[in-house]
């Protein structure tokens, strides 16, 4: 099964790395008491491999430990509750990280989670509110600055926006994600569009992909898992749809997450599911697009903005699917 986020999506594509910063203050808090950091460390592999009781378990005990002044924990806390989408209850937990955080890293952190959360409640002026504090208490912080640039264009601050977004760009360079930067630098309206995510893939074929080889085709995205049931129930739609459209305009991609490599080859093998594959090791795929359930569907139109989607699989998914597909080819 896919693991917790380690980068969360705002208001997709939204996108924050937290990894980086968050091991900052983890050694900092660690070396003081070796149970505390058993505790962490346990309620973080756990987090990370979905088993949210038994985390919130370990995060629970290691704020005890702390006085019921971890910070981090409360972080984690809320990054739980995001996962389950409990977003009340996320701010919350972020609010008590705020007020115990005592250096720069916990405050950015907290603050950061903050701004993540009530970007998902739709309130942007509070998410910039939060992404400047985050900025603010960590400079390092590339993380929080870039997702204030993103907030500042969100809200039509253009010009303040350009400026963060060309000041933190450099530490993007030679990802997909400095292209998307420099689209949004020279056109922040773009970003005011669903446009899908910048991305850079290799398909089991070897082929490279990206938002702009795919330019000019109507693009279906299925996230998917050989576990997923649901998953393997719409397999025939997919195999019908992929040898009755025409490949110079609609593109099939199926994305697989969660499984191991040799599982995954073997099953599109034996399932003969010879349109285009993606196996997303590093989950950057299931991160850029913000992935919260399976299957998961995107259509993208000819220009690569993200026109419909839709999550799990019914008696409808095929109409659906066919409908929505038809939909973005007259455009």
């Amino acid at each position: 099964m896919p693991k917790l986020l380690s980068m969360v999506d705002l208001t997709r594509p939204f996108l924050i790395v937290l990894a980086s910063f968050c091991s900052i203050f983890l050694v900092a808090a660690q070396t003081a008491n070796p149970e505390l950091e058993r505790e962490l460390q346990a309620g973080k592999q756990a987090a990370e491999q979905s088993n949210y009781a038994e985390a919130v378990k370990h995060f629970m005990q290691a704020n005890r430990l702390q006085q019921d002044k971890c910070s981090e924990c409360y972080v984690w806390l809320a990054r739980i509750e995001m996962a389950e989408n409990k977003l009340p209850q996320a701010l919350e937990q972020t609010g008590k990280a705020i007020a115990t955080a005592t250096t720069g890293p916990q405050k950015a952190s907290a603050q950061m989670y903050r701004g993540i959360i009530v970007s998902r409640q739709g309130n942007l002026a509070q998410a910039e509110t939060a992404f400047k504090a985050a900025s603010a208490a960590n400079p390092s912080c590339v993380e929080c600055r870039f997702n204030l640039g993103f907030v500042l264009l969100k809200e039509s601050k253009d010009t303040e926006g350009v400026q963060v977004l060309k000041a933190v760009a450099p530490q993007f360079a030679g990802t997909p994600r400095a292209r998307e930067i420099q689209r949004w630098i020279d056109d922040p309206s773009r970003i005011r569009k669903d446009f899908a995510p910048e991305f850079s893939a290799k398909l089991a074929s070897g082929q490279e992909i990206t938002l702009d080889t795919l330019k000019g085709k109507v693009v279906l995205l299925d996230f998917w898992g050989t576990w997923c049931a649901p998953c393997r129930g719409s397999l025939p739609l997919l195999k019908d749809l992929a040898a009755k459209v025409d490949p110079a305009k609609v593109a099939i991609i199926s994305i697989d997450e969660g499984d191991a490599k040799g599982n995954w080859e073997r099953f599109v093998q034996k399932n003969g599911m010879n349109w285009s594959q993606i196996y997303d090791a590093d989950q950057s795929l299931f991160r850029a697009f913000g992935v919260d359930g399976y299957p998961r569907y995107f259509i993208l139109s000819k220009d690569g903005i993200i026109l419909e989607q839709f999550k799990g699989w019914n008696q409808n998914g095929e109409a659906t699917i066919r409908d929505a597909i038809a939909r973005a080819l007259k455009q």
